[in-house]
């Protein structure tokens, strides 16, 4: 299996997607994409640049079946303070999430929602935002829905997503510094998405005092993505050497002993089903014997579905992973039974542990 070598390939594109100077990133531009033609009735695009996420309808008792998303973590983590008591935010109150994609990502992953033109770094296909831009955005959607036919999508969870936020893990600092100047810590939960290929970018670009006021902070979460369950599902996902599949769980594991509070995905896309209960079994002992007893608690099996820029990328091959992602997931569940009792199966992620013991 040959593939590239995505810290390479970062720090490459890392020069393009900040401006240090300015305490500035690279924004996608969706307008034109095939992605913002799939914007449906879950997706507010509210600018080219930025857009607003509906994960569970206000009505809805029941989260995501594969409680993939920030809704419930961030109502547990949110409060609003008053003079006489706290006052736990509802679940119904953190339905939606606002987000722009950082444009610029070290993998090559085919089932990639995004269009190949807003991974790849390019100036002419993204606009420079500070952080305090970007909160200044979300403030002024926020202010425009109070009296919008979408009052009820309360949006109090702010995302950091790309692309890949970690080749830039400065901005992640930066968008601390705006909340808080803004005095909005307990009003607003941030969630980053990570793709677990950029290595030592976190320590190496944020100093320890940086890292510690990200780790201090109360409303902050992120998800870290596997891009397979083997070396071989790692290099046909990614596209990277398959080499680098072993560095997820040593960037996953050091992300928790930095005190962050860490949730992990994993599509289980796969074109060969050869021994796939073992691969699957493997992977899972892996998680627990390398990240903590509880990892597999907090990983999530999310379907990839056809989004308009996968749609290009199709083969046959690609085709058959897609339909054998189901027997993947139905086997993660059979392994899970194996190794937790009920009423561990029975937790949402947020009620797992980080670190047992």
């Amino acid at each position: 299996m040959k593939g590239f070598d995505p810290i390479q390939l970062a720090e490459s594109l890392r020069p393009r997607m900040i401006d240090l100077k300015e305490k500035r990133v690279l924004i996608s531009n969706l307008s034109g994409t095939s992605q913002k033609k799939d914007a449906g009735k879950h997706t507010r695009v509210v600018t080219d640049f930025f857009r607003a996420k509906v994960y569970t309808k206000p009505d809805e008792k029941a989260l995501d079946p594969f409680k993939r998303e920030p809704a419930r973590i961030a109502s547990k983590k949110l409060t609003i303070l008053d003079e006489k008591r706290k006052i736990i935010v509802p679940v119904e109150e953190c339905n939606s999430a606002f987000l722009g994609q950082i444009n610029g990502c070290n993998l090559r992953c085919w089932y990639c929602y995004v269009d190949d033109i807003n991974r790849n770094a390019d100036p002419q296909s993204g606009q420079f935002f500070s952080a305090e831009e970007y909160l200044i955005q979300f403030l002024v959607w926020s202010k425009k829905t109070q009296n919008s036919i979408w009052a009820n999508e309360k949006l109090n969870i702010l995302r950091l997503s790309g692309g890949e936020v970690f080749i830039v893990p400065e901005f992640i600092f930066w968008i601390i510094e705006a909340v808080e100047k803004y005095d909005l810590q307990n009003y607003l939960y941030i969630w980053v998405d990570c793709n677990l290929a950029t290595g030592d970018f976190y320590w190496k670009y944020l100093n320890p005092e940086q890292r510690k006021k990200i780790a201090d902070y109360r409303n902050i979460g992120f998800c870290v993505c596997y891009k397979g369950f083997d070396h071989q599902t790692f290099h046909e996902n990614s596209g990277a050497k398959a080499e680098f599949f072993d560095q997820q769980f040593k960037m996953h594991k050091r992300l928790i002993d930095e005190g962050l509070d860490v949730y992990s995905y994993l599509y289980p896309v796969t074109t060969s089903t050869y021994h796939l209960q073992e691969r699957l079994s493997a992977f899972m002992d892996r998680l627990i014997r390398e990240i903590d007893k509880y990892a597999p608690l907090r990983l999530a099996t999310p379907e990839i579905k056809i989004y308009s820029p996968t749609k290009k990328r199709l083969t046959p091959e690609r085709e058959k992973a897609i339909e054998n992602q189901w027997k993947a997931m139905k086997i993660w569940k059979e392994e899970l039974k194996k190794r937790f009792s009920q009423k561990d199966l029975s937790l949402f992620l947020n009620e797992v542990p980080v670190k047992s013991g």
